[in-house]
């Protein structure tokens, strides 16, 4: 299995969106810019070691999804935490 920069860009892009994130929104949790983010999910650019691990931790997946598309049930745990945490925002606002 070889790396795909398009295919890690979907996948960035469809994590973002299933969190209800823009790619302003995403770009200021990775301390980057919202054109960077673009770039990113059209495979246009790729990501150095220590922006793939803020996307990863941004959009509560691991590196091995975001790389290869890889689940693993701890990535799954990391997004139903994220969901808890948001939902519990939510509820605080209310």
């Amino acid at each position: 299995m070889r790396f795909n920069q398009k295919d890690f860009g979907q996948r960035v892009r469809s994590q973002r969106r299933a969190l209800h994130m823009t790619q302003r929104e995403l770009a200021g949790e990775i301390f980057a810019d919202a054109q960077h983010v673009g770039r990113i999910e059209r495979g246009e650019k790729s990501a150095s070691i220590e922006l793939l691990i803020e996307l990863s931790e941004a959009l509560s997946v691991s590196t091995d999804y975001l790389l290869m598309g890889k689940k693993n049930k701890s990535g799954i745990r990391v997004q139903l935490m994220a969901v808890i945490e948001q939902l519990s925002e939510i509820a605080q606002k209310l």
